[in-house]
């Protein structure tokens, strides 16, 4: 498995990122707590299981990294998860946590403004703080202010977040940004609603 991936291959990564905006979206105009969770939950024991028969079946490790090796970066190898598993744990804790309004906000940052971030990064990338860049920190915020905008009612306080959360998504921080965007999100988003 390569150490980097190329421009297409995060192109690839991320627009399956991006597909799972719907999940939010659908939560947000249509579906109960229950039903998303219920979805979330499913998609996180699939990958899971999947991640599990990788890891210990060679066979299936083999045929896996023939066939994802080149989208996987290089901390999923081995017997890590990977970033698809970690997207729907990541989204099902939001789901769980938060209210809807916040919960919709935190999975939209995750899936739109992170994605956001690694394919401009890639793209426009000069100025790098460890793996990532200031310019990707940047379109992490313009995209959450976007998203801020449109599904928070208190518009300083999603931009306040959005500027938050994009020196969180920058920073190099140990824990992957699918778990830790969506609930260090979350938990602005709620306290925001205290003040």
């Amino acid at each position: 498995m390569q150490k980097g991936i190329s421009l297409k291959e995060e192109l690839l990564r991320k627009s399956i990122h991006i597909t799972t905006s719907v999940i939010p979206l659908i939560y947000y105009y249509h579906a109960s707590k229950e039903q998303i969770l219920v979805l979330c939950l499913g998609f996180f024991s699939l990958f899971l299981i999947g991640d599990i028969l990788r890891i210990y079946v060679t066979q299936i490790q083999q045929i896996y990294e023939k066939i994802f090796g080149n989208l996987l970066r290089e901390h999923e190898s081995g017997k890590n998860l990977n970033g698809a598993t970690l997207l729907f744990l990541g989204l099902s804790i939001s789901i769980l946590l938060f209210e809807k309004n916040i919960a919709v906000v935190a999975m939209l940052f995750l899936t739109i403004s992170d994605s956001a971030a690694a394919i401009i990064g890639k793209i426009f990338g000069r100025h790098y703080i460890s793996h990532k860049t200031f310019e990707g920190a940047f379109a992490f915020f313009a995209s959450a202010s976007i998203i801020s905008l449109i599904f928070y009612e208190k518009v300083i306080f999603g931009l306040l977040i959005a500027v938050i959360m994009a020196i969180v998504e920058l920073a190099p921080i140990k824990i992957n940004d699918n778990i830790i965007i969506p609930i260090i999100s979350g938990l602005l988003l709620t306290l925001s609603n205290i003040v």
